[in-house]
């Protein structure tokens, strides 16, 4: 009952083989999309997970802090009310100790390092134009919208955008010498740009910001996104030519994603940190309100009833051109049932799947579908479009599945 009061985007808890997750910070970097994490949030996830990721730690890919504790046997606890009850006042208790700690002297901890962004570092000079910052703020929203909706081509556009103000205005964007710290960047500062418009990973003792490399190679942003913030050098050449590796490095890096060297963490005020520590702590026990908690368990709206009940060429009109004039073969369910693969397997095996009434050879999926082969092989023979959907595929992907 606890988790289930944390299911709304801002604040989505999970539970995973008998493990409580919270998961809001994951959700943009999850390998496959936010949707299928927040359509579970507050839930157990352990069947869908297992289905999906087998023998897949999910350690790998999780800070430690997002393991809140184990997942409670009913019998073993004590009742909703009594636990609602001590929530509520260790809530006024954590509010009183607060307001005293940030009443008295102002903690002094160590200032936050500034993000090293080229245009962010250019947006603070103080000599800048006014009108140009401006614009040069304007574009760099656009510019991280577009990045987070998957349009690497607008992003394109929008940074060379920014780069032709820049000259025109003759401004130098600045070297990652000036921007970086001689002392290193802490892997503090690094967790802190973890999304997709603001992407930094180190591993080998490195810090390198691959936000640029993703627009212009978007079929490496899944495996990136996954570490994005964290130190990934416990992955290093685990998986050959894979993210990160040498043979990555040789095929992706440019010398200019290279931030600095790690290094070490700043000082911590005790103060400050005793505040962040009963700030967290407060964040988690008050959770979403009731009035969001409502709004997310709340039905449907009619509205969204009539357009699940629309059929996928009528939501997604780009589908329908592809096979317009097309005579395609008519299969019973009997048919797809028997080609569960594995691909190469023997004729007449080949692993077929049906969606929106609509049969699919698998096969040259395999080896290339985000999700991972697993996931593909375990539905092959059956029809998966209520699997499909939670997923929520862009009309880009369904066109190119409906292409291939």
């Amino acid at each position: 009952s606890e988790v289930t009061r944390h299911c709304i985007p801002e604040d989505c808890w999970v539970a995973i083989n008998g493990k409580i997750y919270d998961v809001t910070e994951f959700a943009d970097r999850h390998p496959g999309g936010p949707t299928v994490l927040l359509s579970h949030a507050g839930k157990d996830a352990s069947k869908i997970y297992n289905d999906i990721h087998k023998g897949v730690k999910i350690e790998n890919y999780l800070r430690p802090e997002a393991l809140l504790g184990d997942l409670g046997v009913d019998e073993q606890l004590m009742s909703e009310q009594f636990w609602h009850t001590l929530r509520k006042a260790r809530i006024e208790e954590l509010k009183v100790e607060l307001d005293r700690l940030r009443t008295g002297d102002e903690h002094s901890g160590a200032p936050l390092p500034r993000k090293h962004s080229s245009i962010d570092f250019l947006l603070q000079h103080k000599d800048l134009d006014r009108q140009l910052k401006a614009q040069l703020q304007s574009l760099e929203t656009q510019k991280r919208a577009a990045l987070d909706a998957e349009d690497f081509g607008k992003a394109q556009d929008i940074k060379a955008t920014a780069d032709s103000l820049l000259a025109a205005a003759n401004i130098p964007k600045p070297t990652r010498e000036e921007m970086s710290s001689t002392a290193g960047i802490p892997l503090s500062e690094v967790a802190r740009h973890n999304k997709p418009h603001d992407c930094w990973v180190a591993f080998n003792g490195t810090v390198y910001d691959l936000t640029d490399m993703m627009l212009h190679h978007p079929e490496q942003r899944k495996p990136v996104l996954a570490w994005a913030g964290r130190d990934a050098s416990s992955m290093w050449n685990k998986i050959p030519g894979r993210f990160p590796s040498s043979t990555w490095m040789e095929f992706f890096m440019r010398p200019e994603a290279r931030m600095g060297n790690v290094g070490p963490e700043p000082p911590v005020d005790p103060k400050a940190e005793q505040i962040r520590r009963m700030e967290a702590e407060l964040h988690r026990l008050e959770g979403p309100s009731d009035e969001e908690i409502q709004a997310a368990r709340a039905p449907r709206s009619a509205g969204d009833a009539r357009v699940s009940q629309l059929s996928e060429e009528a939501r997604f009109p780009r589908l329908a051109a592809i096979s317009s004039g097309k005579e395609l073969p008519l299969f019973t369910r009997a048919e797809v049932a028997k080609h569960k693969g594995p691909s190469g397997g023997s004729p007449g095996s080949e692993p077929w799947i049906i969606l929106h009434n609509k049969v699919y050879d698998l096969t040259s999926l395999l080896g290339s579908h985000p999700g991972g082969d697993d996931v593909l092989l375990a539905r092959a023979g059956t029809d998966a479009t209520k699997d499909f959907e939670v997923f929520e595929h862009s009309e880009k992907s369904r066109v190119q599945r409906d292409q291939d």
